[in-house]
This record gives C-alpha cells, structure tokens and sequence, in this order.
C-alpha cells in the first residue's frame, strides 16, 4: 500500500489565523521551531488592512524587531512562524516607531488653525 509520506511539524496542525488575532505576548518561532522572541505588537494599519509585519522583543538580543510580512510562514492561535531560520530572525531591522503628522485643525478653545497634528499611524 503506497501512500503519500508528509512531515508533520510541531504546530502544524494548529489552526492558522488572521494578523488581526496574534495574541500579545504570543512565541515567535523560527523555521526551524525555536522560540527566538515574544510578540510586542502588530505593525498594520487596520483601517485600510494592511499588514507590515510583527514587531517583536527578540530573547537573545533584548531588542525590539520588525519582522516584516514576506517573512511569515503563518500565524496560529498560539505563534507566529517565521520563514527564516534565527540567524535570519536576528538579523531582522530593529524596530523605530513611525511618528507620522498630517494636515489638520489646531489649537486650544476657540483659536483654531491649521497646523500639522499627530496621527495614530
């Protein structure tokens, strides 16, 4: 009786899920299964569903880091996977928040004007 032989890795039968569900705290596992750091927070702008990627404290270096979106494998109910080994995984950007400021109305009581204002971006 011949069959199809296929690998069954540890987590693989755990349902995948949207980035709009990664638990805080939650593992980062490289390609290879190790737990290289935990997650910080989601890097997306959810109004317009975009998704950059999964800001992470790496647990070797002590740094937060972006893993970028390409370099997911998938997101579980209990980790995100990496496409990358960890030496890829450490060699990811550290993490700088944006501060983005947009075209707005300014000012305090009744004085109003146009200026730049903070974004939640």
């Amino acid at each position: 009786m011949g069959g199809n032989v296929s690998t069954v890795m540890p987590g693989d039968d755990e349902q995948q899920v949207s980035w709009l569900e990664v638990r805080a705290h939650a593992p980062v596992l490289a390609a290879g299964g190790e737990e290289v750091g935990r997650v910080l927070e989601v890097a997306a702008l959810p109004e317009e569903d975009i998704f950059h990627g999964i800001v992470f404290q790496h647990g070797r270096l002590g740094r937060a880091q972006l893993a970028p979106a390409a370099d997911i494998a998938r997101i579980t109910e209990s980790a995100v996977h990496l496409k990358v080994d960890a030496a890829g995984a450490a060699a990811f950007e550290e993490f700088q928040q944006l501060h983005v400021s947009r075209l707005g109305l300014r000012g305090i009581f009744r004085w109003k004007h146009l200026g730049w204002t903070d974004s939640p971006e």
